[in-house]
């Protein structure tokens, strides 16, 4: 029934919502885990991450087509928080969601800038629920998923979207997407990025994919970082 319900929904909004392009505006925050905090190797980083995420601001720009999100650049902040704070959003350079693809350059100091274009399939497992809550005056519907990493081991962490119909544009922060709504929150594993401004338009923004950079996938490219990083370890 709650399938239907949205479905129906989702319909219903299609023919209502007729915005070409638009632009939102996240806030970001790390979510405190006392055995972080505890921890002695990097619990400071991890304080100091916290305190840097109260200041950091993403957009998320789209037309018909593409979409983009990034960070807002804040000329005025800097130091080790805030350094800390963007390492945990994982977002230092554009993502891009095209036909159902995750476009982003490396951002990773071990490589040249730009040197690798990293594509990936949209991550399209979720989990509907008919569990729900209001965010900014809308009515937003939760859906699970999971951010798995393999570095030689396998890490699963929770991922939680709370997407709304009644704006039916399947894209949200950090490369998610593929839902039947607007993700107005988003939590991946510790880290939250919440809706703070949402402006719409019918004058189409102009978004640009990256093309620079050797195509390789995201798993392919976290075997190169996980081999450079042991190689300048082993030399120092």
């Amino acid at each position: 029934m709650k399938y239907y319900y949205l479905f129906i929904l989702t319909c219903f909004t299609l023919i209502a919502f007729s915005q070409k392009s638009g632009t939102i505006t996240y806030n970001f925050k790390i979510l405190e885990d006392e055995k972080f905090i505890k921890n002695e190797l990097i619990g400071e980083f991890f304080l100091q991450a916290i305190e840097g995420a109260k200041h950091l601001k993403f957009e998320l720009t789209f037309n018909d087509s593409i979409s983009e999100f990034k960070l807002l650049k804040n000329m005025s902040l800097d130091g080790q928080n805030l350094e800390m704070a963007i390492i945990d959003s994982r977002t230092r350079k554009e993502i891009y969601i095209f036909k159902n693809k995750i476009y982003h350059n490396n951002a990773n100091g071990l490589f040249k800038e730009n040197e690798f274009l990293i594509i990936e399939p949209l991550n399209q497992n979720w989990k509907l629920t008919n569990e729900s809550k209001i965010i900014d005056g809308y009515t937003c519907y939760k859906a699970t998923n999971e951010y798995i990493v393999d570095n030689g081991k396998i890490f699963k962490h929770p991922v939680i979207a709370w997407f709304c119909p009644q704006i039916p544009i399947s894209i949200g922060p950090r490369g998610y997407g593929g839902l039947p709504g607007l993700i107005l929150e988003l939590q991946e594993w510790n880290s939250v990025f919440g809706v703070e401004k949402m402006e719409f338009s019918n004058n189409v923004k102009e978004i640009i994919l990256p093309k620079e950079g050797k195509i390789i996938s995201e798993q392919e490219y976290q075997n190169k970082v996980g081999a450079a990083a042991k190689r300048e370890f082993s030399n120092n």
